[in-house]
């Protein structure tokens, strides 16, 4: 292996024909490229990555991939979101937490960039675990955010990930917001014995799939929870209940101890 990056092969990605070998890359600014809050590392290292799975080199390298899966490229994004008019979306994920990544036209925008703008890098080697973890450890490249010492400029690149996220979030939020909002001023109506208002814009009910959304969990994880811990579940359950009633509350009561919640946002009937 060579010892140092100057010794790997580096060129435009389109001069690459890589295939499934395993092995470890690198993304550089090209000469004479800026990018605005970033300080590269030598020779304009901005990442180091690794290959280990069946598809190897060919299935990385993140020049012709979508946002939401690649970290370099999110990193990327935030520090080019207003120069290429980048537009994040929310991405909900069946099986693990939601992420975001950017929509067809700004995936598309931010490829080009990366191609007119980065070269790539490549080792082939055995173990590129290790290898990658050496690496970084010790060139600590700015949008590499795990595995090495964090500087100024790490945190800031993380910083502005975590405020995309809570943008992408927030966008779906409000009206999530207004509708618990009704569904408390409901059950107070309730509980002092005057007309309860109707609710949900004319519905007084609720679903799995709108608690879920409000407390921001996976709502497919949240229905198996409910099928787990329910003890009146019933096979092809539909979870739509009155918002008030018992089941709505152990709906909510789930909801609360999945989203790490310490205290009842709602207490119907207290």
């Amino acid at each position: 292996m060579a010892t140092s990056l100057r010794q790997w092969r580096r060129g435009e990605r389109s001069s690459f024909c890589l295939g499934p070998d395993k092995g470890v890359y690198a993304l550089f600014l090209r000469e004479g490229v800026a990018l605005k809050g970033i300080e590269p590392r030598e020779d304009g290292l901005l990442y180091i990555g690794l290959a280990a799975n069946r598809d190897g080199l060919k299935g990385r390298c993140h020049f012709d991939a979508r946002t939401r899966n690649h970290s370099p490229r999110k990193s990327l994004a935030v520090l080019l979101m207003d120069e290429l008019s980048l537009t994040p979306v929310l991405v909900a994920k069946p099986n693990s937490p939601d992420t975001w990544g950017l929509d067809a036209a700004s995936d598309a925008r931010l490829t080009r960039w990366m191609h007119d703008h980065l070269e790539l890098a490549v080792e082939f080697c055995d173990d590129p675990q290790q290898r990658e973890t050496e690496l970084v450890g010790m060139l600590a490249p700015p949008l590499n955010l795990q595995k090495c010492v964090q500087t100024a400029q790490h945190k800031m690149i993380s910083a502005a990930r975590g405020a995309v996220m809570a943008s992408v979030q927030l966008a779906v939020a409000p009206a999530f917001d207004a509708r618990w909002k009704n569904a408390a001023a409901n059950e107070i109506a309730a509980h002092s014995k005057r007309p309860s208002p109707r609710v949900f814009g004319g519905a007084d009910m609720d679903t799995a799939e709108a608690i879920a959304a409000h407390y921001r969990i996976n709502p497919k994880s949240y229905r198996q929870r409910l099928r787990d811990t329910i003890p009146w579940y019933r096979k092809r359950q539909d979870w739509t209940f009155a918002v008030g009633s018992a089941e709505w509350r152990d709906m909510i009561a789930v909801a609360e101890r999945m989203a790490g919640h310490t205290e009842r946002r709602y207490r119907p009937g207290e």
